[in-house]
């Protein structure tokens, strides 16, 4: 063991996914940033969605950095600030809670209406393509800054109850530190049957993870808070997680019931993996089965 910051105990801890040093006593990561000499007055935090998760994990920071470099004129996180610290979703907490994953920090130097002349600092041809010049869009030379490198996809905090208000000052929203792993390391896929996940928490899973729930198609199962059960099938190239991606984009997927029944979190399971020559109507009679078989229908949120 050793000590904190605040003087409380350091402990190593051991859980089945990793493993991670847990402060026994309250611990901020404003501390962590004085510690590392920054000051917290300068730097905001940045918990981007599901499009920085696909740039971290398609492109690294180079590619995530790029993305970053793009922001709203009429919203941008960084006016006003010298530093950002950016994190990707976390799992949502017992009590509801979210959390983020810190991934690293830059530094802000310039900025300047979007118009796909000047480029930025940060460069990567998927992400400057998929952020066309416009008039409301501004780019920044951002730069990434070393002194915080080992803790990239080691620490964990708690964001808070409003996980919309995506960026916000470090120095006026003390985030208590839950975690920090002793390394950056992937838990194994528990398998399709042992699968369990909120639609919420799928942007922050392994990748090893993501390419298994894009390789096959199948029959899986949606639950509400309320016990409600919606059955559905995957049966498009990408697989159970590009259907998935659906709902995490909107909440509802394109179905009827789920859009007004307002519900933006589910508890996903895979029901039934198809087989790699069965068709994608041979998988629809498949789901057709598990709706009858579940009640989806009558006492569910199947519509048809």
């Amino acid at each position: 063991m050793q000590l904190c910051a605040n003087g409380g105990l350091l402990q190593v801890v051991e859980t089945s996914r990793t493993s991670y040093s847990c402060c026994m006593n309250d611990f901020f990561f404003d501390q962590i940033l004085e510690r590392r000499e920054f000051d917290p007055q300068t730097v905001r935090l940045l918990r981007h969605d599901v499009r920085g998760v696909a740039a971290w994990v398609s492109g690294g920071r180079n590619r995530f950095g790029c993305f970053a470099s793009f922001q709203r004129a009429n919203s941008s996180p960084y006016r006003g600030a010298e530093i950002a610290c950016h994190f990707l979703p976390g799992p949502q907490l017992p009590d509801g809670d979210a959390t983020a994953l810190f991934i690293g920090t830059t530094t802000i130097l310039e900025w300047w209406e979007w118009d796909g002349n000047r480029l930025p600092r940060i460069r990567d041809d998927e992400a400057i393509a998929a952020e066309p010049p416009r008039r409301e869009i501004l780019a920044f030379d951002l730069d990434w800054i070393d002194r915080t490198d080992d803790l990239s996809e080691r620490l964990l905090i708690r964001w808070g109850a409003a996980p919309r208000v995506w960026s916000q000052w470090a120095n006026g929203n003390p985030k208590e530190v839950l975690e920090i792993r002793l390394n950056a390391v992937e838990a194994p896929f528990p398998g399709f049957s042992d699968f369990q996940s909120r639609i919420q928490e799928l942007p922050t899973l392994p990748q090893a993870w993501r390419a298994a729930l894009s390789s096959v198609k199948g029959v899986y199962l949606l639950v509400n808070d309320n016990g409600e059960q919606y059955v559905g099938s995957a049966s498009a190239q990408d697989g159970f997680w590009g259907r998935w991606l659906a709902y995490v984009a909107n909440g509802h997927g394109g179905n009827r019931l789920l859009r007004e029944g307002g519900h933006r979190d589910y508890s996903v399971a895979i029901l039934e993996v198809a087989s790699p020559d069965m068709a994608p109507q041979d998988i629809l009679h498949r789901e057709a089965h598990w709706k009858d078989k579940l009640g989806a229908r009558a006492h569910g949120l199947n519509a048809n």
